[in-house]
């Protein structure tokens, strides 16, 4: 059993694995330009891998803020929408795996995955309606573009938990990385 306290090593981890989804970003982010809810979608995959590598080596609660957090206010500085989305998506996820246990097994890290990238998309582009306004509270004339961001998001948001799962299945192998497959 793993102990409820955070060591350094865990914190540097976390960092490794922000600037893993930062260099994604930066990587999808001019593909998927022309709409920000796109880039969300088109980040899951990649984001996904390191979210989910993440939850599997630090495996408490706590972990996805941990890592996003810090992402969020990073990216703050492009926007504080989404420093808002990514606050409040990390903070709904640790919510309900609060109630799960924690990110011991593939099957809460799945749902981690799901929830954290389905619920990015609509919430980033609700928060984007109120609070930048214009084309973005155009949007909520037409909520049927919510409920299909939250579904691509979650299906990516679910391929980057599956490559994910195979990246920690070779670094358990190799020795690299203590997680329950």
């Amino acid at each position: 059993m793993q102990d409820s306290t955070w060591r350094l090593k865990d914190y540097v981890f976390a960092a490794f694995m922000t600037i893993g989804m930062v260099i994604a970003v930066l990587i999808v982010g001019p593909l998927a330009a022309f709409f920000p809810g796109l880039q969300l979608v088109a980040w899951g995959p990649f984001g996904g891998i390191f979210m989910t590598i993440g939850m599997a080596r630090l495996q408490r609660k706590g972990s996805v803020a941990l890592m996003i957090v810090p992402l969020a206010l990073l990216l703050g500085a492009i926007s504080p929408v989404i420093t808002l989305y990514l606050t409040a998506t990390s903070l709904l996820t640790e919510l309900i795996i609060f109630f799960r246990g924690n990110y011991h097994s593939k099957g809460n890290r799945l749902l981690g995955n799901i929830v954290f990238f389905g619920s990015a998309a609509p919430l980033g582009l609700l928060i984007a309606a109120y609070v930048v306004g214009g084309k973005f509270a155009q949007l909520l004339t037409q909520p049927w573009i919510f409920v299909v961001m939250g579904i691509a998001s979650c299906a990516t948001g679910a391929i980057g938990w599956w490559l994910g799962e195979l990246v920690i299945k070779q670094l358990k192998r190799a020795g690299k990385l203590d997680a329950d497959l």
